[in-house]
């Protein structure tokens, strides 16, 4: 074999080389887009199937507070209702010295039939739906004030505009969330929510001075409280923060697409 012939040899083994090489860097490019295409998959399907799963907890959750909503505007309400007309009845019939003690009891059982109410309408969906976010949190402070426990307080910045239903529900239970907690351990004298319309967003704030806590070493109730609220928040895309320190009160921050 000639010094030509070695060559062309050489060069042939070369070209194949290269060409089994390329093949095979191809080969395991395809294999490894294939492979984080299935990942990929694989994700989007666990967590399409984890969105449906906490959609469901909410219409759960929903269909549950609406019975509760129901209940309470229909048994416990009329309860108090007919209570209230069986002491307008006996009013009439006492001395004037025992009518004062029954009037005082009559404008009690009257104020507890007026918060049921409140608290009824704050539970059921369809309330929401029908007076809208903005609506839904002013009776929502305003049942707050009637407390007399704390000060809370709504601020509407920018020019308002509606988001779908499913986004105010989730949001208002998500600001209800807030409050609650705020009214059951913070310990806090003013609560402020800020809602602030931008061009293609909502940001909303909610703000209150009490005790605060450690974010890091909370209570089982109030970490799953938290839970509800990250996890209502992902259901709409929406962004959420939650800062909280001992001693300096609790913050949320809320931003949402229009």
């Amino acid at each position: 074999m000639d010094q030509t012939e070695i060559q062309l040899l050489v060069l042939i083994v070369t070209i194949i080389v290269i060409v089994l090489a390329a093949t095979l860097v191809v080969f395991l490019l395809y294999f490894q887009k294939k492979k984080i295409g299935f990942i990929l998959k694989q994700k989007e399907t666990q967590e399409l199937f984890e969105n449906e799963i906490n959609k469901s907890k909410l219409e759960i959750q929903e269909q549950s507070l609406r019975n509760i909503s129901w209940e309470i505007h229909d048994n416990i309400g009329q309860l108090l209702s007919v209570a209230k007309m069986q002491l307008n009845m006996i009013q009439y019939t006492l001395p004037d010295e025992e009518k004062n003690k029954v009037v005082e009891v009559k404008n009690i059982v009257g104020k507890s039939l007026e918060e049921l109410r409140g608290l009824s309408k704050s539970l059921n969906p369809e309330t929401i739906k029908n007076k809208g976010l903005e609506e839904s949190l002013k009776f929502e402070i305003d049942r707050f004030n009637r407390l007399d426990v704390i000060e809370a307080s709504l601020n509407i910045k920018g020019e308002t505009f509606n988001l779908s239903n499913e986004k105010e529900i989730i949001l208002f239970r998500i600001l209800q969330e807030f409050c609650n907690n705020t009214l059951k351990y913070a310990k806090a004298k003013s609560l402020i929510i800020t809602m602030n319309y931008l061009k293609d967003r909502v940001e909303i704030s909610a703000v209150d001075n009490g005790i605060g806590f450690d974010l890091k070493n909370n209570s089982k109730e109030k970490g799953i409280g938290l839970i509800n609220i990250k996890s209502r928040a992902e259901l709409i895309g929406a962004e959420l923060n939650l800062v909280s320190e001992v001693e300096k009160g609790t913050k949320l921050y809320i931003s949402c697409l229009k």
